[in-house]
Order: structure tokens, then sequence, then C-alpha cells
């Protein structure tokens, strides 16, 4: 093989580790809104982000602002955190509070879900939060509704981001995949198999 096809095969592998890290990102992360904060005289203000599922009712100081930005994930942001024996989590939600700690003093968020998102999880359901000191996931007081496919819990702190379902695993279900992520591996393995095609019908001609 000549210079000129081990740089095009060097190149053809840099492409699919590029596109194998994107992809894998990709099928992290789901959606993000941030909306802007101003809390009425009654000293609440509420949101609906439809996209992520997420709606906050914060309490805090009558006319101070700021913005809460809602993140949904397919997959578990922190993959290196400790679960507790037994438990599964699904639909990972980090809810941002950016504005001044004396002004906020609790938000009750309430998360939505599907069949899907629960699916490797028996009921009942409960919300779990990410705590980076410990690196692991800790059980929150909630309150689940099965009917409406809602989970709420109570915020007293802006340094509480990173949410999650969670219950007894199911072992009898399977892992499954949500249909962004497996579109997105479904392209991915394409684009690969479109690169290696390319790659070895150039080199064949080199020769």
């Amino acid at each position: 093989m000549d210079s000129k096809s081990k740089l095009f095969a060097l190149a053809v592998i840099t492409v699919l580790l590029l596109s194998l890290s994107v992809s894998l990102v990709a099928a992290q992360y789901t959606t993000e809104k941030t909306t802007d904060v101003t809390i009425a005289p009654d000293g609440t203000f509420t949101t609906i982000d439809s996209d992520s599922g997420v709606s906050c009712c914060i309490q805090g100081t009558p006319g101070a602002t700021g913005t809460v930005t809602a993140d949904a994930y397919d997959g578990n942001p922190q993959p290196t955190a400790t679960i507790p024996s037994g438990i599964s989590l699904g639909h990972f939600v980090a809810i941002t509070f950016n504005m001044n700690t004396n002004d906020f003093s609790q938000a009750t968020v309430t998360i939505s879900y599907t069949a899907s998102d629960v699916q490797n999880i028996q009921s009942p359901y409960v919300v779990f939060k990410y705590s980076p000191d410990t690196n692991s996931y800790v059980k929150l007081d909630s309150t689940a509704d099965t009917t409406a496919k809602t989970i709420t819990v109570t915020l007293s702190s802006v340094n509480d981001p990173l949410l999650a379902i969670g219950g007894t695993s199911n072992t009898n279900a399977g892992t499954g995949m949500s249909l962004s992520t497996w579109a997105i591996f479904v392209g991915s393995t394409i684009a690969v198999v479109v690169l290696v095609t390319l790659g070895f019908m150039y080199m064949r001609r080199s020769r």
C-alpha cells in the first residue's frame, strides 16, 4: 500500500471514530429549553415545557428574575455514578435554576413520562437526584400519578439539577432503546458502512 492509500485509510478511520463519538453524545442529549423567570407579586412563577415534559412552580422573592433551563436526556449523563442496588433509572432531566440563591425558596417540579421511559422499572416510581459529592443517585421524596403519568418532587435548593425516574428493576423487561436512539444508531451504522466501502474501493483502485 502506497503512502497515499495509507493516508486515505487513516482519514477514513478518523472520520469513523469522530462519527461514533458524535453519535454517542447525540444519543444522550434530547432537548433543551431555557425560560425567563420573573417571580410574581404572589411569590410564584410557573413554567411548562412540553418538549421535555417538565413543569416548574418556583417560589421566591416577588420581582426577582432569572432563568430556568430544562434538559432531557435519552441516557444517563452520569454513567459512572453509583445507582442503588436493584434500582433502574430512566428519563433523566436536568433542571438548572439561574437566579440569586437568596431569591429562591423552593420549586415544585412535575415530570411527565411515557411507558418507554419506565419500561425497565417496576411501580411505584420515585425521583432520584444525582449527588456530585458522592457521584451517586439518591432517592428523594416524591409523588407519582400513574394515571396521568407524572411524578412530582419539591426542590429546596438551586443546586439540585439532575433528576431521574427510578424504581425496582424489572428483570423481565428488555433493555430497549428509544426511537431517537435507534435512528441515530442506524444512521451511524450506515455512515460507517459507506465510509469503509469507499475506503476499500479507493485502495483497490490505488493498487
